[in-house]
């Protein structure tokens, strides 16, 4: 008969075969819509408009990482508590299923550190960039427009950390992807449509399609792990807004 510490060994190494494939999955979808979204567009864009988009890719990317990826990693050491055992009794159980909300909200908790520093990080990152940009790039149609709401699409995105590190911390990669790749096709709809529209409509919106793009990323991001997660807090001991952390 196995032990309860190989069965949980063998889910984990299950889930997490499993989870590779989904992160796969995500990966290569969102680099399809992606360039599927620039085969539409690439032609009636001029090569500013193209360096701009480069650069507010970076702005976002640094926000991110300076903000969330330094916590990631310290979330993803945390040791993951065992699931109760069916054969187990009632104490057991309720002693495990406390350990699994108190490891839940203790990740919940110290995702918001990642929101709270890319509110300072996308400030300074925006008035460095915004003060050392090319004459050339600043006259563009939309420019400071598009800064601010990459900036804010930055900052919607660090929101959905504490999803994130829900799921990643139980592994549930199949939602994840469910959420993910509808907002990364999003994205490139958004785009490419805006481009097409400023193109039949001779009217010049600069970057600012590129802007809008990441913005309805970050929406769908917010909008699909609340659908897919909020669901379950019935039946969850633990809440995704920061609490206080009960000791029995």
């Amino acid at each position: 008969m196995a032990k309860p510490d190989d069965a949980h060994m063998g889910k984990i190494l299950a889930s997490s075969a499993t989870g590779t494939s989904f992160l796969i999955l995500i990966q290569l979808a969102s680099r399809i819509f992606t360039f599927a979204s620039n085969q539409l567009i690439l032609r009636t864009l001029s090569p500013v408009v193209l360096g701009i988009a480069a650069q507010l890719e970076l702005f976002q990317v640094s926000i991110l990482y300076f903000s969330r990826e330094s916590i990631r990693m310290a979330i993803q050491r945390q040791p993951i508590p065992s699931s109760p055992d069916k054969g187990s009794s009632l104490e057991t159980d309720a002693v495990a299923t406390h350990s699994q909300s108190v490891a839940s909200q203790a990740v919940v908790n110290v995702s918001y550190l990642s929101l709270a520093l890319g509110i300072p990080s996308s400030l300074v990152l925006a008035m460095l960039y915004q003060r050392f940009v090319p004459e050339e790039a600043s006259e563009t149609a939309f420019f400071y427009h598009s800064v601010i709401l990459v900036g804010a699409a930055a900052l919607m995105e660090l929101s959905i950390e504490p999803f994130f590190s829900v799921v990643q911390q139980h592994m549930l990669y199949e939602k994840r992807a469910v959420v993910e790749m509808p907002a990364a096709f999003l994205r490139s709809a958004v785009t490419s449509s805006a481009f097409i529209y400023a193109s039949q409509a001779n009217y010049d919106l600069g970057v600012l399609p590129f802007a809008l793009g990441h913005l309805s990323y970050s929406l769908a991001l917010i909008c699909g792990y609340s659908l897919v997660l909020l669901r379950g807090t019935n039946t969850t001991r633990f809440s995704f807004l920061l609490t206080r952390i009960q000791s029995r």
